[in-house]
């Protein structure tokens, strides 16, 4: 009996494995497929933490090629950066602005006022379409 139900447990997780797979793949291989950007934070959370480096993570549906814009907007001061870059079908990248001492010092005295605005501008690889995504993030301490 015990042989049988491990049997039968392989089968189900061989199934399941199948399943998920199959519907990825299929997903891979559509050239149709319209091209998806996001943009979010590393942890996961709707506010960036306030620290030197200030990254954001990017990700495409497909294979594309990436320009990502950075601006850091603190009362009465502009921070900008530029990025670019290729991404790999449902991979992500985390492109980053490293702040100097005082940039860090006057962000942790101004973060309720600050916000790091993104704007990523997607080109899909083999179609040449380009898709612009904006997000704008405000600081947690």
């Amino acid at each position: 009996m015990n042989k049988v139900r491990t049997v039968v447990a392989a089968i189900a997780i061989v199934a399941v494995g199948a399943a998920v797979v199959v519907p990825s793949v299929s997903a891979a291989v559509d050239p149709n497929r319209p091209l998806k950007v996001r943009v979010f934070t590393p942890d996961g959370k709707q506010r960036l933490k306030v620290k030197r480096k200030i990254a954001v993570v990017v990700g495409c549906t497909k294979n594309c090629a990436v320009v990502v814009d950075m601006k850091l907007v603190m009362p009465g001061e502009v921070l900008k950066a530029r990025v670019k870059g290729g991404i790999k079908a449902f991979s992500a990248k985390s492109p980053a602005m490293i702040l100097n001492t005082p940039a860090i010092r006057y962000l942790r005295f101004s973060y309720p006022r600050s916000r790091f605005s993104v704007k990523v501008t997607a080109t899909d690889i083999s179609n040449g379409k380009r898709v612009v995504k904006r997000k704008v993030f405000r600081f947690r301490r």
